[in-house]
């Protein structure tokens, strides 16, 4: 059974997903919604709150608790994972090409710094959490519209940092990919993993993103020598990529897997027989 405050809330959202409160609308008074209730402040409160932490209402100054612009209701920028390039080097999309690096707070384009490495990127990496590794820490975006940014924290192999030991500096012209393709003298592969968590307090201010309601959407892109005989895969590189996604999606296409390569076999069995008698799939 939900609770009292959920129940409110339930009721508030779908005035909301209804279009009774447009975006930018004010919802009323909390004590004209524990009247119209029958329910104390505390109660209307916490239904606030969850519909705060769900990002579909924001508290401003002289205009009360208001609709925010919710993402179902945009057209999301879809950021098309591809590598591509021009006469700066690699880059990520045909959306970003004319993105560029953001000064930090301090001035700096680029950090660049020993750290401990997550725990997820470790794994990734194949050592253990908390070795302090290279990272290069940016933020990334339009020019033109503040709001269109994303923060890469570039989290570099030690064999790397080993070899080219100039990547714990400046890069020189067309970046850390230029260089690592140079020294190899073959190409790098890229693959990505995407998914989604709250930003913290700094994370959202760098991305001008409000502060409760509005999850990251987060891409860790592997950088990586592909394996070659008896030679492994060595990966140079996790990138992690965090942008608002309250304003981007992520596009991908989706290929075909050998078992599905046209002309493809006619279907033998129902779908939906198939189903009823495997429901647990």
């Amino acid at each position: 059974m939900s609770a009292r405050y959920e129940e409110i809330a339930r009721d508030l959202r779908e005035r909301i997903t209804s279009g009774q409160y447009p975006p930018g609308a004010a919802l009323p008074l909390m004590r004209d919604v524990a009247a119209e209730y029958g329910v104390s402040d505390i109660t209307v409160r916490k239904a606030y709150g969850l519909l705060r932490r769900e990002g579909l209402i924001e508290s401003r100054r002289r205009a009360g608790t208001v609709v925010r612009e919710h993402p179902d209701r945009l057209r999301l920028i879809v950021r098309n994972r591809q590598i591509e390039r021009d006469e700066l080097g690699y880059y990520s999309g045909p959306e970003s090409q004319h993105w560029r690096a953001l000064p930090h707070p301090d001035g700096e384009n680029t950090k660049v710094m020993p750290l401990p490495v997550p725990t997820d990127i470790a794994d990734i990496l194949e050592v253990e959490s908390g070795t302090e590794l290279t990272v290069r820490r940016r933020i990334i975006g339009d020019p033109d519209v503040q709001t269109h940014r994303q923060l890469a924290d570039s989290w570099v192999s030690q064999w790397v940092t080993d070899n080219l030991p100039q990547l714990t500096g400046g890069t020189g012209l067309g970046g850390m990919y230029d260089r690592l393709e140079e020294w190899e003298g073959k190409p790098l592969q890229w693959r990505e993993e995407i998914s989604a968590r709250m930003p913290s307090p700094e994370e959202a201010e760098a991305l001008v993103m409000p502060a409760t309601g509005v999850p990251l959407l987060r891409a860790l892109r592997i950088t990586y020598f592909p394996a070659k005989g008896k030679k492994p895969e060595r990966i140079a590189e996790v990138q992690d990529i965090r942008m608002s996604s309250e304003l981007f999606a992520v596009g991908y296409p989706l290929s075909r897997a050998p078992s599905a390569q046209w002309p493809v076999q006619p279907a033998s069995l129902d779908y939906y027989e198939a189903s009823a008698q495997n429901p647990q799939e």
